[in-house]
This record gives structure tokens, C-alpha cells and sequence, in this order.
């Protein structure tokens, strides 16, 4: 499944995620679980709220010329999905996932995606996730068997 061509700086790159090939700007990329952007960007509003702002004025944000009430309205809704499609609730649970994930052989986009979409079975895994058509099914079970229980103590 390879995606189509896409032009970045006059070169074209191929991205295909079933090899987990990416563009050039995401090469080096920390890909987080959606527990971890909830806790940094409720730090984020932390600190807004204690310095007396509803969001920091950021001279980058602003040398881009966007409103700040889209910025606010942006920050707001990407809260909100992140807080509701959080699976893990504290710093504790995510540091247990990514341990037990690191152990396997897996790369960085693969644990996210892995913790994020919590894939029941590994067909699913498999379809959602087109690098994971690599591994084994059992294999794989083992791992998504293993995300499901730390789940459920969560």
C-alpha cells in the first residue's frame, strides 16, 4: 500500500507505511499515544491558567498571522479529542505500555499506533497498521494480549 507521490521543496518523496518509509520530516519523529499529547497539552493549559491567559502569545504563532481565537478554538478541540480517545489516564499506565511494547520488535509509529488504536486481534492489527504484516499472527496476538491486560488495569 504504497501512498501517493508527494512534493516537498520541488523533490518528490514515495511514502509507504508498509515499510514504514516516511517523508524526510517525520524521519526522525517521536510518535506519541494520545494519553501522552492529553497530559502535555493539559500542562500546556496549566500554565496558561496560572500565568492568567487563556493561551500563551507565542511570537511564532503569531508571525504566522493566525487569529488567536482559532488558535484557542484549535487547542480546545485537540484537547478534547486527546482527552476522549486517551485509553491510558496517568503517567504510570503509558510508561507500562511503552515498556512492554519497547521489549518487542517493534518500531516507534508501530507503538503508537499499536496503543492508540488498541486492535482486538491480530487480522486487525494487521489491517489497520500495514508494517505489523510482518510478524506472525501468534506473535502478534501475544503482544496485543499483553496491551489488553495493561488496559484493563488501567
Amino acid at each position: 500500500m504504497t501512498d501517493p507521490l508527494i512534493k516537498r521543496s520541488g523533490i518528490q518523496e514515495e511514502e509507504d507505511l508498509t515499510t514504514l518509509k516516511f517523508p524526510r520530516d517525520l524521519k526522525d519523529a517521536k510518535f506519541l499515544l494520545n494519553s501522552e499529547v492529553a497530559i502535555l497539552l493539559e500542562h500546556r493549559k496549566g500554565i496558561s491558567e496560572s500565568e492568567g491567559t487563556e493561551f500563551p502569545q507565542n511570537t511564532l504563532l503569531i508571525d504566522f498571522k493566525i487569529p488567536i481565537n482559532d488558535i484557542i478554538r484549535t487547542f480546545h478541540k485537540t484537547l478534547a479529542y486527546a482527552e476522549k480517545f486517551s485509553r491510558y489516564k496517568n503517567k504510570t499506565s503509558i510508561k507500562q505500555v511503552r515498556t512492554a511494547l519497547s521489549k518487542q520488535n517493534l518500531e516507534e509509529f508501530e507503538i503508537a499506533s499499536l496503543a492508540n488504536l488498541c486492535p482486538e486481534i491480530s487480522d486487525e492489527a494487521k489491517s489497520l497498521i500495514p508494517s505489523l504484516k510482518k510478524m506472525e499472527d501468534d506473535e502478534l496476538q501475544a503482544i496485543l494480549d499483553e496491551l489488553s491486560n495493561l488496559r484493563k488495569f488501567n
